[in-house]
């Protein structure tokens, strides 16, 4: 199937990281707007759009560098990574990559970028030399990776692979899949607790959310979702998960792993991330629209206009 979403009614693409709340509060959201062909720069504090980056190839997959002033793009109609400046507003570099290259993740201690190969069984690994991103290996992984997530201390990869319906547990100093936890069908989105020691996968047909002892490395439960949910962001205690053809974020209590409540978003939402105040930016592809939620009280704070075919599938907010 493309890669390219090209209307609201097709079937889920796929889901890259959710990460956690970030530790101080988000200035700006960092949009890959796929149809519109470009990466968004939104003041938060404004509501608006203030820059916005031309790049084509279909701009998906998204990853912050840890001094978040780069932005690693996936371009998976360009068949590459696309490296951005994200202060100056401008693309630095290009890397030619193969298959299908959307999920990404950024080393949290630097100089190393992950990249995942939706059509095939594999993740690329990027690392920096004289300042420059280049490929350097990869490593085999399930079926269709999508998601991927990263320890604290970089030690430790995990992988939803969609294809599969399992997450790939990785050594990343030996570029070795070290184990392989079954989970709920076609896992997109992934999401790492570390302190409490679990993960969740947003599993897109079973409509569900596998919560994962990472210490066991086994799935412990399944906590349901609205239909078709795609990423997931932790925030308050609890858990936030997209629902792609339901149009709302499903919130879920992190200590009983039960259901709380819907609530309505946008058309299509998709990516979601929290920053530390509370506040959940959710991506809505299918109507053009950021929608901010708060995450104690569960309600939709204010909606802001973007670029055509939102996606911020990864590590969006800085």
């Amino acid at each position: 199937m493309s890669l390219t979403r090209r209307g609201a009614a097709l079937a889920a693409g796929l889901a890259l990281v959710a990460t956690l709340a970030r530790a101080e509060p988000a200035r700006e959201a960092i949009v890959t707007a796929q149809l519109g062909g470009a990466v968004e720069i939104v003041d938060l504090a404004a509501g608006k759009v203030v820059r916005s980056i031309a790049l084509d190839g279909a701009p998906a997959g998204i990853a912050l560098s840890p001094d978040r002033k780069r932005a690693y793009v996936t371009r998976p109609e360009g068949h590459g990574l696309a490296v951005l400046d994200l202060d100056a507003g401008r693309v630095d570099a290009e890397v030619p990559l193969p298959g299908g290259p959307l999920g990404v993740a950024a080393d949290p201690k630097g100089g190393t970028v992950y990249v995942a190969d939706w059509y095939g069984h594999r993740l690329f690994v990027l690392t920096e030399r004289d300042g420059t991103l280049v490929p350097d290996g990869e490593i085999a992984v399930g079926a269709s990776p999508s998601g991927i997530a990263i320890a604290p201390d970089g030690a430790t990869l995990y992988v939803a692979n969609r294809e599969a319906d399992t997450v790939s547990v990785v050594d990343a100093k030996a570029r070795k899949e070290t184990k392989t936890i079954p989970v709920g069908q076609h896992p997109f989105g992934i999401t790492l607790d570390a302190a409490a020691g679990r993960a969740y996968t947003a599993n897109v047909t079973s409509d569900d959310v596998s919560v994962i002892d990472l210490a066991a490395g086994r799935e412990i439960t399944r906590i349901p979702t609205g239909r078709r949910p795609y990423v997931i962001a932790l925030s308050q205690g609890r858990g936030f998960v997209t629902d792609q053809y339901a149009g709302s974020v499903t919130a879920f209590d992190l200590a009983t792993l039960k259901p709380i409540t819907d609530i309505d978003v946008g058309d299509h939402p998709e990516g979601i991330a929290a920053d530390a105040e509370g506040r959940l930016y959710v991506a809505n592809w299918g109507d053009n629209t950021l929608s901010v939620l708060d995450a104690r009280t569960l309600k939709v704070l204010t909606t802001i206009p973007t670029g055509n075919g939102p996606r911020a599938f990864g590590d969006f907010l800085r």
